[in-house]
């Protein structure tokens, strides 16, 4: 009887430390799939990254003039205006915003440039409390997100 007590003890030994090893591999694996995970993410910022330097690389700067809707630096500094403010604004914002970066900007040239990418769908109106403004369509605002490999 003793024999077949010590055998019953050395299997519930064995059965535990089986269970132990298990747990323990369980764990290992969760950090396994953590580290996967975050390696996965760090991949993805370093191909976004590569994406942008390949970019200006190629064309010495990243701005929004790389987006084919655009047709000349007035354009792209009206976008530009539009996708920092991250509001719409009115005519008279965006030429105070452009004469503050560019040094010129009339509400008449401002006015214009609008009315030509709104037919082209770049800009639409908008209301917005003190009146109508613009803002880029959703259509430029995704195009430019995907230029720059990022998802919005």
């Amino acid at each position: 009887m003793a024999g077949e007590d010590e055998l019953e003890e050395e299997i519930r030994s064995l059965r535990s430390q089986v269970n132990n090893l298990q747990h323990m591999l369980e764990n290992l694996m969760n950090m396994h799939h953590n580290v996967l995970d975050k390696l996965s993410s760090n991949s993805d910022i370093e191909r976004k990254y590569v994406r942008m330097l390949s970019l200006y690389q190629r064309y010495g700067k990243i701005s929004p003039s790389l987006l084919p809707e655009v047709k000349d630096p007035m354009e792209e500094a009206i976008v530009e205006v539009l996708l920092t403010s991250g509001r719409p604004l009115n005519i008279t914002q965006i030429a105070e915003r452009l004469r503050e970066s560019r040094g010129s900007g009339s509400r008449h040239t401002v006015r214009n440039r609008l009315r030509s990418m709104e037919s082209r769908n770049v800009v639409r109106q908008v209301d917005i409390p003190n009146g109508k403004g613009y803002a880029l369509t959703e259509e430029v605002v995704d195009g430019w997100a995907k230029l720059l490999g990022i998802k919005i």
